[in-house]
């Protein structure tokens, strides 16, 4: 083993998915029912502090794009961008949202058609209007918050204080300067491993079934467990040989292509779908989220026992946490010579901006179906579920094979690249010493490739996608924790930095 992996980490984290993916596959039953009662208490019980985390998070990455620490650098006063916008924007994005964004705008407003927030009616207008904006907010501001925070807290210590590692426990260097091996460091950095290989699990474990299904309507091969394993092995074929080529060649180049696909995809759906209805929907969606962002932010339903904001909103903001270390990571490694206020508005803006045009296109296409009658879209999910419902609606446009292949395209690259992005970051999680612009070497990223198919392939094995959504709330709540610790630790060094600082806003 290459003398420069950190073997406690390296050792630590294979065991963990190995404890828990083991007794999962021997004893499903039991383990999908302790997983679903250990959703219930934390989002019972703590759902109020995600909210509130969320929030603050805004506010806090807002203060500091526009305050006085906006024009800090990350890195030298003569480091330049590594990547041009386009691509950065392309592996940001790519890395941050995955397939599961492909199911779930096409999807998830017949969920909230059907059980609407704040006492709508189900099924009625009302619950319409929320089911068209609520993904929007759900994927909008709040969400790249959980992102970008951490991307400041760790790329801030490791480009201005040249902290030589690149770990998550880098964004506690206010603190831990000179002690990157202490064992609060290695205990933040194996909690983060742990929360990383949940939260890729959980977004395979929507996103495997969604490409299954497509693959068989393509090919007419009938779909099930032996099909979901086999397009997760192609998934990890893929991202395997991206991490094994580099970020230049492999990452870089699987990004820009699979914007640009997502885009023209969007493009076809909007020219060939109910176009008007798409633009006047998408109008009114934007609107309602805009009049009720602070509502929305802060809704705890204290007065009914609808569990609205347990099922979703909070399981959303879990999943954001737990993937916030893992994009943090990502980012930092590829945003050397941007600015804290590039940084911050380039994921707020372009990251919720790309992630609305999903939901705005594809999701209301398919509620436009369901409200004119040309398909019940809400029964076919209820009796054949949502990947049925899915390409169904799909069906209805002008040459269904190929928009259900560019589908099916773009959402395996997307799987590609989340997870591509994510074995450089085990990778470098698992290494002791890094340098700006250093990846780690090709077996250790290729090892994690493979590694991180273990536990989604057990989440689907037991349950599929109500217990993948367990599994990211179940490991986010430490990170919650330590995201606060992390959080004041950036804006204590931004403190005793600023005073040295150059005129231009860069500390010596």
């Amino acid at each position: 083993m290459d003398s420069n992996v950190d073997k406690t980490n390296f050792v630590a984290t294979i065991l963990i998915i190995l404890l828990v993916s083991v007794p999962l596959a021997l004893y499903p039953e039991s383990g999908a029912r302790i997983m679903q009662l250990s959703y219930q208490f934390v989002a019972t019980n703590f759902g109020w502090l995600y909210l509130l985390a969320g929030v603050s998070a805004l506010v806090l990455l807002l203060w500091l794009a526009f305050g006085r620490y906006g024009k800090v650098k990350l890195g030298t006063a003569q480091d330049q961008p590594e990547f041009s916008t386009y691509s950065w924007i392309a592996m940001l994005f790519c890395a941050g949202i995955g397939a599961g964004l492909m199911f779930w705008s096409t999807i998830e407003w017949a969920y909230y058609y059907q059980s609407p927030p704040f006492g709508a009616e189900p099924k009625s207008l009302e619950a319409a209007k929320w089911a068209s904006s609520y993904g929007v907010f759900h994927w909008g501001f709040i969400a790249w918050a959980f992102y970008c925070l951490p991307s400041i807290a760790i790329a801030y210590p490791f480009y201005a204080r040249k902290v030589p590692v690149l770990k998550y426990s880098v964004a506690c260097n206010y603190w831990l300067a000179g002690r990157e091996e202490s064992g609060f460091a290695r205990l933040m950095d194996f909690l983060f491993m742990l929360a990383l290989i949940g939260g890729a699990a959980s977004s395979l474990g929507f996103s495997t079934p969604l490409v299954a299904a497509l693959l068989s309507w393509l090919t007419g091969i009938e779909t099930g467990f032996g099909m979901q394993v086999a397009v997760l092995g192609l998934c990890v074929a893929i991202f395997a040989t991206s991490v094994f080529l580099g970020l230049e060649r492999g990452m870089k180049r699987l990004s820009d292509l699979n914007l640009l696909l997502a885009l023209l995809l969007l493009v076809f759906v909007l020219v060939a779908g109910p176009t008007l209805f798409l633009i006047k929907t998408a109008v009114s969606s934007v609107g309602t989220v805009l009049q009720n962002f602070v509502a929305m932010s802060t809704w705890v339903e204290p007065f009914t026992d609808s569990r609205f904001v347990e099922d979703w909103t909070v399981f959303y903001w879990a999943w954001w946490i737990a993937y916030g270390p893992f994009v943090g990571l990502f980012v930092t490694r590829i945003s050397r010579g941007r600015t804290i206020r590039e940084v911050v508005l380039g994921m707020l803006i372009y990251g919720s901006l790309g992630c609305a045009l999903f939901y705005l296109i594809l999701g209301n296409y398919s509620l436009s179906l369901q409200l004119s009658g040309e398909l019940d879209v809400v029964s076919i999910l209820q009796e054949q579920g949502g990947n049925q419902a899915i390409i169904a609606g799909f069906e209805r446009l002008p040459w269904p094979g190929l928009v259900i292949f560019l589908f099916f395209f773009v959402s395996i690259i997307f799987s590609a690249t989340t997870y591509d992005s994510a074995s450089h970051v085990l990778a470098s999680s698992a290494s002791h010493n890094f340098r700006p612009g250093q990846d780690a070497p090709r077996w250790h990223r290729t090892f994690w490739a493979v590694a991180l198919a273990i536990l989604p392939l057990t989440l689907m094995y037991i349950g599929g996608l109500k217990v993948a959504q367990t599994a990211v709330l179940v490991v986010s709540l430490p990170i919650l924790l330590t995201g606060i610790i992390s959080s004041c630790a950036l804006v204590l060094s931004l403190n005793q930095d600023f005073p040295r600082a150059q005129d231009r806003g860069q500390p010596e």
